[in-house]
């Protein structure tokens, strides 16, 4: 299976959706330009959206870890939803849970953005 992404805006947003396999860093080359590019358009937080993620092996946790790093050096913060439990449990697995803020759905991970800006 092929790996794709979407990146949407609303304001200082950007909710950027995974779908696929992510097997391999040159995967996502593009992906890290995009949101750099948002981030300078005014871009703060992300939301990761893995609904359509179906695998993801230890170069997909590293695109994850990056994409972390990228926005918390731009003074933004990230949240995680929708993981499928098989990503669910590599990220147990590898302790990366304690790492990243993962939420049930998207309006719960909104609403800790909001929080995040509002601090």
């Amino acid at each position: 299976m092929s790996f794709s992404y979407l990146i949407e805006r609303q304001d200082e947003l950007m909710i950027v959706s995974l779908k696929g396999s992510l097997i391999a860093k040159h995967q996502v080359d593009g992906l890290f330009i995009d949101i750099e590019n948002e981030m300078i358009e005014g871009g703060k937080n992300l939301m990761i959206d893995l609904t359509d993620m179906e695998y993801m092996n230890s170069s997909g946790l590293n695109v994850l870890i990056n994409l972390l790093t990228q926005t918390r050096n731009k003074g933004g913060d990230v949240v995680i939803v929708n993981v499928p439990e098989k990503i669910n449990k590599l990220l147990v697995i590898t302790k990366l849970n304690s790492v990243f803020n993962i939420k049930e759905n998207r309006a719960l991970a909104k609403t800790e953005l909001t929080k995040a800006n509002e601090s």
